[in-house]
């Protein structure tokens, strides 16, 4: 996600959770900067369908780990298929 992309996300946020933006100019910058580097590998329309389903189900305001695609959750379905493409090429070899 680039920065144009979290203050979308944040402009989302703060509408439905209306104190998730700090009153200070100061420290919302630093807010929007912290999140777009530790968001910056992150699908947007993925941010923020995950945002969405938060909100349905939690009064409080997410957390980047709230939001963000996890290791095992990104990769755990490749992992699963090269463990059975491995047994199919174990089995040919015999």
């Amino acid at each position: 996600m680039n920065r144009k992309q979290v203050l979308e996300l944040f402009k989302f946020l703060n509408s439905v959770y209306p104190k998730f933006m700090p009153d200070a100019k100061e420290e919302q910058t630093y807010k929007v900067d912290t999140w777009t580097r530790l968001l910056r590998n992150q699908n947007p329309a993925k941010v923020m369908l995950r945002a969405e389903r938060y909100a349905l189900e939690n009064k409080f305001p997410p957390t980047i780990a709230d939001l963000s695609e996890r290791i095992t959750e990104a990769h755990g379905n490749d992992f699963l298929k090269k463990v059975e493409q491995w047994r199919v090429d174990a089995n040919d070899k015999r």
